[in-house]
């Protein structure tokens, strides 16, 4: 996959992590709240984390907290 967002957040739900990727600029310019596209879920953190580093920029990822 090629990288083309650049936000990204990782949280945990349930069981499971949900990865949020999507937009947080916009022709240059920081959004006051990121745009998101759309969320992935996954079994493991490992895999959720594996799938985000393929999608943003490693700086870009935002881990939270159970």
């Amino acid at each position: 996959m090629k990288i083309k967002y650049d936000y990204c957040k990782i949280a945990p739900h349930q069981n499971k992590y949900i990865v949020e990727y999507g937009h947080s600029t916009y022709k240059g310019y920081a959004l006051s709240s990121p745009i998101k596209v759309a969320d992935r879920a996954f079994s493991t953190e490992k895999k959720a984390v594996r799938f985000a580093k393929k999608i943003v920029p490693v700086e870009c990822i935002k881990k939270e907290g159970k």
